[in-house]
C-alpha cells in the first residue's frame, strides 16, 4: 500500500487533526474546537487529545482479529486512564471524530465515527463517501450551541471520541475489496469543505484533486475561504486540513 500524509493548521502551530499509518492501519482524527466551556472538566488541550488517540488507536487495531470498533473503544479507555485522576471529564473534556481502515490480503476495513469522512475511489470511476450524517442532523435541530453539546454521546443525538469507550459502539464499519479501489482518502472535514461549504467540487472531483496534487487542492481551497462573502462565512473562516490516502500496489 502506497500511503501519503499532508495536513495544514487553519492557525500555525496549532493543528487539533491528527493522522498516521502503522503497519496496516492508518487513522485520521479531528479534534472538535469546541468552546473551552464544553471541555472545562479537562486540563488537556483538544490537540493533546486528537494525537493521544491516533497514537493508541494505531497500536491496538494491529492485530486483525480485533474489531476495528473494539480497538477503538480501547484506545479510548488507555487514553481515558492518562488524566482521569488529574480531569473532572464528568465535566467535559476534548474530543474527536475518527477515521480507521486496515488492509489485509483482500479488503479495506473501515470505521468512521463522525463527520470526517473515507472517500473510496472505485476502479469503476464512481467515488464513494462514507461519513456520519448525524451531528448535521443535531445541528439542523438545535439552535443553541448548548443544546446541540448536551446531545453529544447521548442517545439520539451524535456520537465522537472522547472519555465513553461506549462511544466506539456507535461508529460506521464496513469493507471493501482491494481489487475494486483505486484509492481510499481519510480526510478531515477542513477538507470536505470544499464541496459542502465552498462547491469547489463534487466528491469525484475531490478525490481525484486529492491523488493527483492534494498541494494545489489545499491552495485552492485556502484562496476559495479567505474569497467567501462575510454573510457566507463560517465560524472557523479556515480550518485544520488533513488527508491521507492510500493507493493499493500494482499486483
Amino acid at each position: 500500500m502506497h500511503t501519503t500524509l499532508l495536513t495544514e493548521p487553519a492557525v500555525r502551530g496549532a493543528n487539533e487533526d491528527a493522522g498516521g499509518v502503522l503497519g496496516p492501519v492508518a487513522v485520521m482524527l479531528d479534534g472538535a474546537g469546541v468552546p473551552p466551556r464544553f471541555r472545562a472538566g479537562c486540563v488537556h488541550e483538544v490537540a493533546w487529545f486528537s494525537h493521544a488517540l491516533a497514537g493508541r488507536l494505531l497500536l491496538r487495531a494491529q492485530d486483525p482479529s480485533v474489531p476495528l470498533r473494539q480497538a477503538l473503544a480501547g484506545a479510548i479507555t488507555d487514553v481515558r486512564s492518562l488524566h482521569e485522576e488529574r480531569c473532572d471529564l464528568d465535566r467535559g473534556g476534548p474530543s474527536a471524530t475518527v477515521v480507521a481502515v486496515r488492509w489485509g490480503a483482500e479488503h479495506l476495513e473501515h470505521l468512521v465515527l463522525c463527520d470526517s469522512s473515507l472517500l473510496l475511489e472505485q476502479t469503476d470511476g464512481t467515488t464513494t463517501r462514507l461519513s456520519d450524517p448525524r451531528i448535521d442532523a443535531v445541528v439542523r435541530e438545535e439552535v443553541r450551541a448548548e443544546a446541540v453539546e448536551a446531545r453529544r454521546n447521548a442517545p439520539g443525538g451524535f456520537w465522537v471520541a472522547r472519555h465513553e469507550p461506549e462511544a466506539a459502539e456507535q461508529a460506521l464499519v464496513g469493507r471493501t475489496p482491494l481489487r475494486a479501489l483505486r484509492a481510499a482518502h481519510l480526510v478531515s472535514d477542513g477538507i470536505t469543505r470544499a464541496v459542502d461549504l465552498l462547491g469547489m467540487h463534487d466528491d469525484a472531483a475531490l478525490a481525484r484533486s486529492l491523488r493527483e496534487d492534494p498541494h494545489a487542492l489545499l491552495r485552492e481551497l485556502r484562496r476559495a475561504e479567505a474569497g467567501l462573502p462575510i454573510g457566507r462565512r463560517p465560524r472557523k473562516p479556515h480550518d485544520d486540513a488533513t488527508v491521507l490516502t492510500l493507493c493499493p500496489l500494482e499486483r
